[in-house]
Formats: structure tokens, sequence, C-alpha cells
């Protein structure tokens, strides 16, 4: 954890624990380049991570390989059919093990030395290791880490004492399983990320609070998104926190609205979306069955990137007027609102905000944003 003295000044308002009075985070915590490391040693290094899909290593042997904003790891169907992840480095002279994605056999090998790994992460083989003097092999084995299965998506934490996810967020991924009871007929939507238009992996220019902090409330939402305004009904939008994880669901306004065109049988008629701690959405929006899961990564203090994986019917593409508008209206203009507040929150001219709440905790209340940064301010020991 950063130094007290980092994390917290004298001059400085706590986030309070009741939303209707609290203080936002102040802007210095959104740019400082010791509180990011902290942040990495503190909450990106034993925390949940959305991995992959679960589609993706189904077969034995399927690998993906996850860049976490603390570590690398790989996720590997063992020939027992046990799903297992491990970090992704040798553990004879640190290499990387593996790349993006793929099937091995039975080992693998490391590119350097060729040192041979189980899929269970046993050492079977290095080289010339009979001829060295005391070589215990069983004491090389790839370090572990923690793997779970939600709702046909992966989960990883190289925590191996943290608490499961199930037992954190266990009720999250049943609210989602009642909101979407079709979630089970989808699969990994493999066309080309333009095709999507609700996914985004580019690096931006902005510390990935930011970005979680707009994405958990729609008090900007009529000047900033009015089409989105078309699209969903805004008198019916509502944020509840609960533990870890918070919801935001809404219905359809209007099938004919400025957004994209949704069909009068559409399967879907909801906006619904799920936040987990610390850096995880998951949500869907009106028109054909859908579902996305989106995680905001730190690369640096003011430097964010994104990973997805979006879910439909096999078989269906995305209507080009919903790929369109994400794509090239409702993602630019959260873009640029991020990019301008973090340039403002490293301002002289600004130290801290209040949290927009109302005792109804209307459409246009803040209180998830609040929810978001108590868990952050208890996590880096400044709550």
């Amino acid at each position: 954890m950063a130094h007290a003295a980092t994390m917290k000044r004298s001059d400085e308002h706590v986030v309070d624990r009741d939303a209707e009075t609290a203080w936002t985070l102040p802007g210095r915590l959104y740019h400082d380049p010791a509180v990011y490391e902290a942040e990495m040693r503190t909450i990106f290094s034993a925390s949940w991570q959305y991995g992959c899909a679960a589609a993706d290593v189904a077969a034995p042997g399927d690998y993906v390989t996850i860049d976490l904003p603390a570590d690398a790891v790989f996720v590997v169907r063992g020939r027992d059919g046990v799903l297992r992840g491990f970090h992704n480095v040798c553990q004879h002279r640190a290499h990387r093990l593996l790349e993006g994605r793929g099937n091995v056999k039975a080992v693998v090998t490391c590119p350097y030395h060729a040192w041979a790994f189980g899929l269970d992460g046993a050492l079977r083989a290095a080289r010339n290791s009979e001829n060295v003097k005391g070589f215990d092999r069983t004491a090389f084995g790839l370090r572990p880490v923690q793997v779970e299965v939600h709702l046909g998506m992966v989960f990883v934490n190289p925590d191996l004492a943290a608490a499961s996810l199930e037992a954190m967020a266990g009720d999250m991924f049943a609210d989602i399983a009642a909101s979407l009871p079709w979630l089970d007929e989808l699969a990994p939507y493999r066309e080309t990320r333009q095709d999507v238009g609700f996914t985004f992996e580019d690096d931006m220019a902005f510390n990935w609070k930011v970005l979680i902090d707009n994405c958990l409330e729609c008090y900007h939402c009529a000047p900033a998104h009015p089409a989105f305004c078309d699209l969903i009904a805004m008198d019916s939008y509502r944020t509840t926190v609960h533990g870890l994880w918070s919801s935001a669901k809404s219905r359809l306004n209007r099938h004919d609205n400025a957004a994209y065109p949704v069909a009068a049988d559409a399967e879907q008629t909801r906006g619904d979306f799920w936040y987990l701690w610390p850096n995880m959405t998951f949500g869907t929006f009106p028109g054909q069955a859908n579902f996305l899961a989106f995680a905001v990564e730190p690369t640096g203090p003011e430097t964010t990137t994104t990973r997805s994986d979006y879910f439909m019917r096999p078989g269906e593409l995305v209507h080009p007027s919903r790929s369109n508008y994400g794509r090239d209206v409702l993602w630019p203009e959260d873009k640029a609102i991020c990019e301008a507040v973090h340039r403002g929150l490293k301002s002289r001219g600004y130290g801290q905000g209040r949290f927009i709440v109302d005792q109804g905790r209307s459409e246009i209340s803040e209180h998830g944003v609040h929810h978001f940064q108590r868990l952050y301010a208890e996590a880096m020991g400044i709550g």
C-alpha cells in the first residue's frame, strides 16, 4: 500500500459512507504514479478479473493467455477435463510461455530453453537437468492462479488466498441469469470487432477509474448522450448497489428512436448493466439477444485499455445500425468525456467534488459511483 501521506492528506475529505453527504475521491489519485503502483500491489494483484469466454477453452489442450494489469496468466483445459490457470512464466529463466490462444497437445514448452510443463503445471522435462546436482523437478512446477467459471465466462485471480468469486458475487451471477433467461443460448461473437460496435480495446488517455466512474451513473446521459436517452426510458433507469457489485436496469423507450431501430418483436427490450469490483462491467442492450463482458484495465497512471467478449446466438450478426451507434456515436461521446475529465483532474483548480445523490436514488443519482469509490477507498486504506 502507498504511504499514508500519499493516499490521504490532511486537507482532503474521505469518501464518506453516507452517499448523500460524501465527497468524491481527490483528483490527484487519478494520476499520481505512486498511487498507481499501490493499486497494482493492493487491488490488481489480489482481485478477481475477467479472463475469457469458457467456450474458448472447451476442449482438452485449449488455452487462452490473459494479460492482467498486474500480471500475465493463462488458462488451459487439461486432458482430464479440468480447467486450470497458471502464471505465464517459465520457472527456469522467466521467459513467457504462451501467446494468444490455441491448443497444445500434452505439454506447454518454453520457447527459450524448451522446458516442458504438463497441463497440470508439473515440470515434465528440463534438458540436461538429470546431470545437475540436487535438481528436484517437483520444485519447479508452474505457479497456479485461481480459476472459476460463471455463466459461460472464465474468471481468474492471482491470489490463492482470496475468497472465491462465488462467495463474493454469486448473487450477481444469479441476478444476471434471472434477468437474461436466454443467456446460456449465446456464444462468443467472432466476427470483426468493428461489427460489434460496443467493444473497444484501444489505449486511452485517462485513468481507469475515470471510465468506471462514468459507467456507473446516468447523471451525464441527458447532456452527453441524447440518442441513448431516446433509446432508454430514463424514468425507468435505476441503480442498485450490493456488496461488491451494482446493477443499473432500465427499459426500452421507443422502438423507433435516435440511436438505432429496435424491431417490434425484439427479444430484448431492456438495457441492463452490472458492475463488479474492481473493474468489470457486464450488460445487454435492447434488440437481439446479446451480452457484453467488459474489463477496464489500467496500463499506467494516465492510460487505460479494455478487454471484452461479446455474446450472441450462433449464426446471428449484429445489426449494422446498432454497431454504428456504438462505434460512431456512444463510444466517441464517452471517450471524449473521459479524456476531458482526466485533464481536469490534473488541474490545480480542482481538488474534490460532491456526489449528487438524492434520497429517492433516481435515474440521475450518483450513488453507483459512490459505491465504487467507497470500495476503492476501503481497499486502499483511506476509507
